[in-house]
């Protein structure tokens, strides 16, 4: 691997944006994680079918690449089929996961961990079984991570969740890692955007 290229992936891995995500956990046990029992062991399912159907686009993207420099049309049969794809995990998603009932909240994000705000404290080293769902895409991702922190916050306009909990992703598949990463360069990318046009006004 080249100089470069590890940089990159350092750089993806310790990157980090406040954004927002719907996010739930409970905890785990650590036979759980080895076994790959509990909500991990069925992994496909409507909330990451989106993240499974990335994870191949992402495999297939070089020779899709190659086949559509020859040919126009087939490059765009292939743009179709991937919205229909997208169709039919959205109404997979909302079949099982009502969203006006899911509720967004503000995380600090990236490809090793998460921080976010909790209504009760929970101990360091807590195992947890985490289901986090990226936003605008709504790509789910399933995983398993660690608590490294936990305090309480004084912030009058979050009575109801008192605590900021910090945890770092444990056995994370590489796929998912990818995805987080990706979706945090891009949204840094926007922040990016979004800073510079109001400096510009």
């Amino acid at each position: 691997m080249e100089a470069k290229d590890k940089e990159d992936i350092e750089r993806r891995s310790f990157v980090r944006v406040e954004d927002n995500v719907i996010l739930k956990f409970r905890k785990a046990s650590s036979l759980e994680i080895q076994t790959g029992r509990g909500g991990l062991a069925a992994n496909t399912n409507s909330f990451t079918i989106k993240a499974r159907f990335a994870a191949i686009d992402q495999k297939i993207r070089p020779a899709r690449s190659i086949l559509a420099q020859h040919s126009e049309e087939l490059a765009c049969y292939l743009t179709a089929v991937d919205q229909k794809l997208d169709l039919l995990a959205d109404m997979a998603f909302q079949m099982d996961h009502d969203l006006s009932k899911l509720s967004a909240q503000k995380a600090s994000l990236s490809a090793g961990g998460i921080s976010f705000l909790a209504q009760k404290p929970l101990e360091l080293g807590t195992l947890l079984e985490l289901w986090l769902l990226l936003l605008p895409s709504h790509t789910g991702i399933i995983t398993y991570a660690t608590v490294i922190y936990c305090k309480r916050i004084n912030d009058g306009d979050n009575k109801d969740y008192p605590y900021k909990v910090g945890v770092k992703f444990k056995n994370i598949r590489e796929e998912d890692a990818d995805l987080i990463a990706c979706h945090v360069l891009r949204k840094e990318a926007d922040d990016r955007r979004k800073r510079s046009k109001m400096r510009c006004k």
